[in-house]
């Protein structure tokens, strides 16, 4: 069962971007994060303990100022909620049918380099190239950071999907209350978006394969104080949103498994989609899907930016392939190349 919340909230005011999306500015507890049913009391009041000093060279997100029309975002006390159609919640309600967590499903694929031993983690993060390239509207293709403890997961990055009108954009993949059932954004509740300015499920602007290089960071980390689990995005580490622990059973802990890479899905009657940068990888940041400066948060609470006992898994090796290319000596990074064309399983 997959939940599509459709958005009967008063916004304040109407706010259009660059890409030409017109998104409302919500009040910040009337976002549908909380018809989350262990969210509804709205008792929550988010007060940030630390930010992780995170080098983000190399992420090419927009500033902030650059995305909206008028050169800023909503009013303090409200959040971008982007404006709905019916025609939306149909196709995000199509796009949540073909969401698959189970790797063991034959029509999902990932190419990722995972942890190996069951630790404690309380983060992780990468900086990865935004690619687009046409999928069905039974397919989807992401670059993505999954952490995960038993049922619970949280998976994070850009995804391309027509059922989404074809764009790369944020992807942040919620996890609901009836078991292996998920769903995009927000458009579903659960992830509350704190950033007034930041229009999280917005159009990503992509790389030019072997030319100009467009990046993005994606930071998760849990929160010492409160327990929450908090996504920063860009340049500057803004905080976007966060999850809040008690809506897990596992992750109100830590994450005991984490990867970074590339997953790709397709219905069983169809040939696969691209991943990465939608060509087999060559061993070039240029030409590949990439992940740089891939990290964790380890038991004592540090950035580690070269993860220890971490081995790649390619679940199909006929149609994907990674690298773990090490801590590079240019730029002290650890560096993932992946991806692979379109093509029969």
């Amino acid at each position: 069962m997959y939940l599509i919340v459709f958005l009967t909230t008063v916004s304040w005011s109407v706010k259009q971007t660059t890409n030409g999306e017109t998104y409302n500015c919500v009040d910040f507890y009337e976002q549908p994060a909380f018809d989350h049913p262990l969210l509804k009391d709205n008792k929550f009041n988010f007060q940030p303990s630390s930010s992780y000093s995170v080098d983000s060279s190399g992420s090419s997100n927009k500033k902030q100022s650059d995305i909206w029309l008028n050169g800023k975002g909503c009013p303090i006390g409200t959040v971008p909620i982007r404006k709905t159609t019916r025609d939306d919640l149909s196709r995000a309600e199509s796009a949540a049918e073909t969401v698959h967590t189970n790797t063991n499903n034959n029509y999902l694929h990932v190419a990722v380099l995972r942890t190996s031993e069951e630790k404690k983690y309380y983060g992780a993060g990468m900086i990865t190239s935004v690619y687009n390239f046409a999928v069905s509207s039974r397919q989807y293709s992401s670059s993505r950071i999954k952490l995960q403890n038993g049922p619970d997961s949280i998976v994070v990055g850009w995804t391309v999907r027509k059922k989404m009108e074809n764009r790369t954009i944020y992807s942040v993949l919620n996890p609901l209350i009836k078991k292996d059932s998920h769903c995009y954004n927000t458009l579903c509740p659960g992830f509350i978006l704190m950033s007034p300015d930041t229009p999280f499920d917005s159009v990503l602007q992509v790389s030019e394969r072997g030319n100009h290089i467009r990046a993005q960071k994606f930071f998760v980390r849990k929160d010492a104080a409160s327990g929450d689990w908090v996504l920063q995005i860009g340049l500057d580490n803004t905080t976007v949103g966060t999850w809040p622990q008690r809506i897990f059973s596992k992750l109100n802990d830590s994450a005991t498994y984490v990867d970074w890479g590339g997953e790709a899905y397709s219905a069983s009657s169809e040939d696969l989609p691209p991943m990465g940068s939608g060509f087999p990888p060559m061993q070039s940041s240029k030409l590949d899907g990439y992940g740089r400066q891939v990290t964790v948060v380890d038991e004592n609470q540090q950035v580690d930016y070269n993860p220890p006992e971490c081995v790649t898994y390619t679940s199909n090796n006929k149609r994907y392939k990674i690298f773990d290319e090490g801590v590079l000596e240019t730029d002290n990074q650890r560096l993932i190349l992946f991806g692979g064309s379109s093509g029969p399983a």
